[in-house]
């Protein structure tokens, strides 16, 4: 199986909102609670990956989900010793 080139998580400022963004994300879309990667300063250090790349899913599952976070695509590649990231979507 291929690696992927990217993947999209949300970061969050506490701890409550991931722990509420995992259970609202269960049998809705594919996803994991992640420790927030360094390149991205959040308050709490825990995230949500999503598991498929279809960007267009998780946009309206953002957009329709009760949640505080922001979005962002990560690439798995090393440029600096560091993974580009982009900034999607705040979700606040």
């Amino acid at each position: 199986m291929k690696k992927p080139d990217f993947y999209y998580i949300m970061a969050f400022n506490t701890t409550t909102d991931a722990i509420q963004a995992e259970t609202y994300a269960k049998n809705r879309i594919s996803s994991t609670i992640m420790p927030v990667p360094r390149e991205i300063s959040s308050g709490c250090g825990l995230a949500l990956r999503f598991m498929e790349t279809d960007e267009q899913s998780i946009l309206t599952f953002c957009k329709d989900a009760p949640l505080n976070g922001s979005l962002y695509r990560m690439e798995t590649r090393r440029v600096n010793g560091r993974h580009p990231i982009k900034k999607i979507l705040p979700t606040e």
